[in-house]
């Protein structure tokens, strides 16, 4: 089983992660961002800088490429996404993939962007508030087709990754 934590920046993504750390059913926790910078043999907090000198383009096609292998791993595997790597067509791909869920973290744009308000490691934060309001829209219309979506209030009730695979293969 793979399960897939989506959501824009700053909707708790890797906090969320880190509950699950420990768990008892056997699944391996990544954080997608600290798997890229492995790879690239950086530091987590050097991506930022890294996507500002090759560009989103290339990082978007790693980033691709990384989670695309990741899925064709025969382990169980929780993975924290980048608020951006999900497209139309890894969405295509994902949608696929047997035993591959996808969960949304449906925090308010404000709520995102008030948590990691001066994070110099994060590029986007350079664009104006218009610009980020439509990429929130844009991306919102992709993390509104995971298999769960859970609000702000429904994430603070999730102690443990027990928890979430109860609530995904209760429906």
């Amino acid at each position: 089983m793979k399960i897939l934590i989506c959501g824009f920046m700053g909707a708790g993504k890797s906090t969320l992660l880190a509950k699950f750390d420990q768990n008892s059913l056997g699944f391996e926790c990544l954080d997608l961002d600290v798997v890229l910078s492995k790879k690239l043999g950086i530091a987590p907090d050097m991506l930022g800088s890294w996507v500002e000198q090759n560009g989103w383009e290339k990082f978007r096609k790693f980033e691709s490429d990384s989670l695309l292998e990741l899925t064709l791993l025969n382990k169980d595997l929780v993975i924290a996404l980048g608020g951006g790597t999900l497209t139309g067509e890894m969405l295509n791909h994902l949608q696929k993939q047997a035993g591959t869920y996808l969960i949304h973290l449906d925090v308010p744009l404000e709520v995102c962007l008030n948590r990691v308000k001066g994070d110099l490691n994060r590029p986007l934060l350079k664009m104006k508030l218009a610009e980020l309001e439509n990429l929130y829209k844009a991306r919102h219309e992709y993390f509104s087709q995971a298999h769960l979506s859970l609000t702000s209030e429904e994430i603070n009730l999730i102690d443990g990754l027990e928890t979430l695979v109860h609530n995904l293969t209760s429906r």
